[in-house]
């Protein structure tokens, strides 16, 4: 009998338009997901990953078809990045994400 566990997930956001949750695991060392629920299909959602600089370092858009974005950490330097939830183009929320590898 295999068993899966599965984190504790915690809320980072919650609003009529979107729920989202914290990244998991943080660190990372090879990928990492963030869960989500998008609300509403006429709101415009994505988020952004940036160095401590502030460069884009990646942007993955959020569908109401799905609820999990993958986070591939193959191209980052370990260090201290930060993701950012845009909602219609808004910076709504933004958490620290550290690589490790």
């Amino acid at each position: 009998v295999v068993v899966e566990e599965r984190p504790t997930r915690t809320y980072a956001f919650q609003s009529k338009e979107i729920t989202m949750y914290d990244v998991y695991p943080n660190p990372i060392q090879v990928q990492a997901f963030i869960d989500y629920k998008l609300h509403s299909e006429s709101v415009k959602a994505k988020i952004m990953i940036h160095n401590i600089l502030g460069k884009n370092m990646g942007e993955y858009e959020l569908t109401t078809s799905e609820t999990r974005v993958k986070i591939e950490v193959d191209d980052l330097l370990p260090g201290v990045y930060f993701y950012t939830l845009y909602l219609d183009n808004n910076g709504i929320l933004t958490r620290k994400l550290i690589v490790r590898k």
